[in-house]
């Protein structure tokens, strides 16, 4: 059972007549009852490349880790998915890193023929190297951070260049590995939780795994990408070693059980949710527990990935996207505007993926799945992302994105260490819902006689 605070999304929807979802599913058949139905074709592509720092590199995700990093544990990686159809081309770059805002790898994509849109999505491990912080390190002539860029455009060349007709599915399971670290009590007062080693309920959370699966014309599966949220950050600050945290002990799992696959974790709206065992001393077991939660995730995937049975497109478009720029003041400072990019997704007219930049709170996703029911059946929601738009590049990492409910009641994340104004969070969900209404020929470009 799903543990959650009634949303600002579901105030909102009080007082809509009974039948607005039926109305939204009786669109979509009308929609493809209108005109004959076209088998479509979509390509897709898979690529991976190694982006470890050295060691001795500076590590980011906590302030009260001491030093540089001193070796490492696992490797870590930036894994491109390449789609293309009906002349439009999309990267979906999973980088294991915190963050990894570039602006230039979104613009040389382009500028090279490799992609017209790409979204980059990092797992948000904390055991990983600073990025956007300092990016001439070591050197301003050969940085870590533009060998990184560098690395990941030839992985999109190269996904790109694997293309193969591609068969679609989608299916969503659930587990309970996390909870809301953000404890409001009846008076509205909030204290921070970071571990909960005894499992008790908190709210909001959403449990929801979600599972698209990639096959190949004969059948076999080739890409499972896996989304869910919570915080990459069973390693606390006294691990010194470089480790993409359980999304690579998910990946490393994934692969092993489906040899020939190529797994690829893009977390959802985790801004407030910890594993249950936050920040495990490594003294403590803690890269067993990386590794066990790891698990557990891969294998509720694997029992959703095993029951889906992907098939070409049905329709006409089975690509489609909007990338779009948002302006916002900046909540501090109103004088300062930040520019956000955010790109969305329709694949076959039943999947809708849309990334959203910084840390975006849980009841975000929440209202973007609310919000979308009966209209598409799967909705992905990518946090930590970093796109590019039609009005222009987006700036830099904006930091924790709260509800404007998280906003009133403070706590981390609330209202520290977030820089776009209050309501921002609520405005990309809306923008990123009218995109799927526009992908799927729902609003009228003309006014009505």
């Amino acid at each position: 059972m799903r543990q959650t605070r009634r949303t600002m999304s579901d105030r909102a929807g009080e007082g809509r007549e009974p039948g607005w979802h039926w109305i939204c599913r009786a669109l979509v058949m009308l929609a493809l009852a209108s005109g004959s139905v076209v088998a479509a074709t979509i390509d897709a592509g898979v690529a991976r490349v190694e982006i470890t720092p050295p060691v001795g590199y500076p590590m980011g995700g906590y302030q009260a880790r001491q030093g540089p990093s001193t070796g490492v544990h696992d490797p870590l990686y930036a894994t491109v998915l390449w789609l293309a159809a009906d002349g439009k081309r999309v990267a979906i770059v999973s980088c294991d890193l915190r963050s990894f805002p570039s602006a230039r790898v979104v613009e040389q994509a382009r500028a090279r023929g490799l992609a017209d849109h790409v979204l980059i999505v990092s797992t948000h491990t904390h055991s990983g190297p600073i990025t956007w912080e300092n990016q001439t390190w070591p050197r301003p002539d050969r940085s870590w951070f533009a060998e990184t860029e560098e690395k990941i455009l030839r992985a999109i060349a190269e996904a790109a260049s694997r293309r193969f007709p591609a068969r679609l599915a989608a299916g969503s399971g659930s587990i309970y590995l996390g909870h809301n670290r953000r404890q409001v009590d009846g008076i509205g007062k909030v204290t921070m939780r970071w571990r909960n080693e005894e499992r008790l309920p908190t709210a909001p959370i959403d449990p929801t795994v979600q599972v698209l699966r990639i096959d190949g014309e004969a059948g076999t599966p080739r890409v499972l990408l896996v989304n869910y949220a919570c915080h990459a950050v069973v390693l606390g600050p006294d691990n010194r070693q470089i480790s993409a945290d359980y999304p690579g002990a998910l990946r490393r799992h994934l692969e092993a059980a489906l040899p020939g696959v190529t797994a690829l974790f893009l977390p959802g709206a985790g801004g407030d949710i910890n594993p249950y065992l936050d920040k495990q001393p490594v003294a403590q077991k803690g890269f067993e527990e990386m590794e066990r939660m790891g698990q557990l995730l891969g294998e509720e995937a694997l029992r959703v990935a095993r029951r889906l049975r992907p098939a070409a497109p049905a329709g006409e478009s089975p690509l489609r996207v909007i990338a779009d720029v948002l302006t916002f003041r900046d909540r501090w400072e109103p004088a300062k505007e930040w520019r956000v990019g955010l790109t969305t997704l329709v694949l076959d007219r039943t999947i809708a993926l849309t990334a959203i930049p910084g840390e975006p709170f849980v009841d975000l996703q929440i209202a973007w799945r609310d919000q979308l029911a009966g209209v598409v059946t799967h909705p992905f929601l990518l946090g930590y992302g970093y796109s590019g738009g039609s009005g222009g590049w987006a700036g830099g990492w904006v930091g924790y994105v709260p509800t404007l409910q998280a906003a009133i009641e403070g706590g981390y994340g609330a209202n520290t260490n977030t820089s776009l104004e209050v309501g921002a969070g609520e405005a990309l969900i809306d923008r990123a819902v009218v995109h799927v209404y526009q992908l799927l020929g729902y609003l009228r470009t003309i006014p009505a006689l």
